[in-house]
């Protein structure tokens, strides 16, 4: 049992940390009506830091893919919602299927060659995060005299 939540923990928080980074990103284009890129890769930091601490320190490669996967998902998700709020001029019908095939359709519009710059980070970052983290050794125990 404690293998089998040392991957669903991880899975839950990085889609969870995901989505919320998307979110973020997408609020803060929406109301400074501007892209900010950096947003895009910190979400990659956040899957990976999720999934770090969720599997307890222990990663191995099928940490490392859903960090992957979850920053990807959050990155589509944030491209998503500002798609569809300057589509629809607001949050109404954000999630009717006839805008989602819209943006689909045409997602190759929406990623210029900063966005994949950003993305590629994400995946580096949500890659590297877990494996990186989980290497480091625990902060040594201090022995002050009393």
């Amino acid at each position: 049992m404690r293998e089998k939540s040392r991957i669903v923990l991880p899975i839950l928080g990085a889609l969870l940390a995901a989505i919320v980074g998307g979110t973020l990103w997408a609020v803060i284009a929406i109301q400074t009506d501007y892209e900010i890129g950096l947003l895009a890769w910190a979400i990659g930091g956040l899957a990976g830091f999720a999934v770090v601490k969720l599997s307890g320190g222990r990663t191995n490669v099928a940490h490392q893919l859903i960090g992957v996967i979850a920053s990807l998902l959050g990155i589509f998700l944030g491209k998503y919602f500002i798609f569809s709020y300057v589509i629809n001029e607001g949050l109404d019908g954000m999630f009717a299927i006839d805008l989602f095939t819209l943006f689909m359709d045409n997602i190759k519009e929406f990623f210029g060659a900063m966005d994949i710059v950003f993305v590629i980070l994400a995946i580096i970052t949500a890659w590297q995060m877990p494996a990186r983290l989980a290497k480091q050794p625990a902060a040594p125990e201090l022995n002050l005299p009393s």
